[in-house]
């Protein structure tokens, strides 16, 4: 597999490429920052990745990937923003 990302204005592009498909479409996840969302949007982006290409696991392989949104270490803001190592 080929994996090419594209950042743009507003997101970013991925492009799949297989290398043992003989003419075969490139697939291309588009994901697009709505309103100063760049970390969801990134997430989200890196969640789809993950889906579709990534390895297969479960609860209950030995490891697996996460991808997950919490605050700096030294964040000090308020809110009810809390650090999911709580």
């Amino acid at each position: 597999m080929r994996f090419d990302i594209r950042l743009a204005k507003n997101g970013a592009i991925l492009r799949i490429e297989a290398d043992n498909e003989a003419g075969s479409a490139a697939e291309e996840i588009v994901y697009q920052e709505a309103d100063g969302g760049e970390i969801e949007a990134f997430a989200e982006f890196l969640r789809a990745a993950e889906g579709n290409d990534g390895p297969t696991t479960s609860r209950y392989s030995p490891k697996r990937i996460r991808i997950i949104i919490e605050p700096g270490d030294k964040y000090e803001g308020t809110g009810n923003t809390k650090s999911l190592r709580e």
